[in-house]
C-alpha cells in the first residue's frame, strides 16, 4: 500500500521538527506580545486577539485567503491609522525576531533530511502540509531548523496560499488540488490525531508520528499506520 502512495504530505511541528508544540506556541506568542503590546491596554488582550484572529483562519470558509481573514479580523479588533506600519512591523519580526526562537528549543535536526532525500531520491512529489496559520516566512524559517530547505518541497502551504485549514478535510483536498495529485495516491504523516488525521476524512491514507503526539481525545479518527520516526524511516525503507 505504501509503495504505491506517490505524493508524500508532511506535518511540521512536532513531526519533521522536533518542538513541542505547547512550548513553541507559548514562546512565540510572548514575544509577538512583547513586540506589539503598545497596541493593545496590556499583553493579555493582545495575545487574545491574536488567538481570536488565528481561530477565524481554523474556520475559514474559502472565500479570502487565511492571511486576508487574519488581517482583517485584527485590524478590526485594533484602533489604529498605521495599517501599513504595523504591517511592515509584523514583517520585520518574523525576518528578524522570529528565527531567535530555536534558541530556546531542543531541536534534533538529523533524521527530517534523511528522510526527504530518501523520498526524493525515488521520485516521491513532497508536500509540506503545515497547517498554514503563520506567514511563509515563519514556515521556511522552521524547516530551517528541522535541517530542511524550501526547495525541498513541491509545495509548502502557508496562510498566504491557502483558504482552509486543519482539521477541515477541505484544506487536504485543496493542498492536492495545488499539486494535481488524487487521495489514492497520497499519504498524510503527522503528528496530532485531530489535525492531521483530518486527512482520512478526505480519503487520504495517514501515519501518526507517536514522538510528539498530539490527541485531545475529541475525534473516533484512526490512523492507518501509527508509530516513532524511527519506525517511519524503517518503514519507508523497507517498503520504496
Amino acid at each position: 500500500m505504501l509503495a504505491e502512495k506517490r505524493t508524500f504530505l508532511f506535518d511540521l511541528d512536532g513531526t519533521l521538527l522536533t518542538i513541542e508544540l505547547d512550548k513553541f506556541l507559548k514562546l512565540y506568542f510572548n514575544a509577538l506580545a512583547e513586540e506589539f503590546s503598545y497596541l493593545t491596554s496590556s499583553r493579555d488582550e493582545f495575545i487574545n486577539i491574536l488567538m481570536s484572529s488565528t481561530e477565524k483562519m481554523i474556520q475559514n470558509s474559502g472565500k479570502a485567503s487565511n492571511q486576508e481573514v487574519f488581517m482583517k479580523n485584527f485590524f478590526d479588533k485594533i484602533e489604529t491609522d498605521s495599517r501599513d506600519e504595523i504591517i511592515f512591523q509584523f514583517n520585520n519580526f518574523y525576518k528578524n525576531i522570529f528565527p531567535q526562537l530555536k534558541n530556546q528549543l531542543d531541536i534534533d535536526d538529523s533524521t527530517p533530511p534523511q528522510i526527504i532525500n530518501f523520498l526524493k531520491d525515488r521520485n516521491k512529489r513532497l508536500v509540506l502540509a503545515t497547517n498554514p496559520i503563520f506567514p511563509r516566512e515563519a514556515v521556511v524559517e522552521r524547516l530551517r531548523w528541522a535541517g530542511l530547505k524550501e526547495r525541498d518541497f513541491d509545495f509548502i502551504t502557508s496562510y498566504e496560499n491557502m483558504k482552509s485549514a486543519k482539521p477541515n478535510p477541505q484544506y487536504f483536498l485543496d493542498v492536492l488540488d495545488n499539486v494535481d495529485e488524487k487521495v489514492e495516491n497520497s499519504i498524510m504523516i503527522g503528528n496530532d490525531m485531530q489535525e492531521d488525521m483530518a486527512a482520512s476524512e478526505a480519503g487520504i491514507a495517514t501515519y501518526i508520528i507517536e514522538d510528539y503526539v498530539i490527541d485531545r481525545g475529541s475525534s473516533d479518527l484512526e490512523a492507518d499506520w501509527k508509530g516513532s520516526m524511527k519506525q517511519f524511516v524503517k518503514l519507508i525503507k523497507e517498503k520504496l
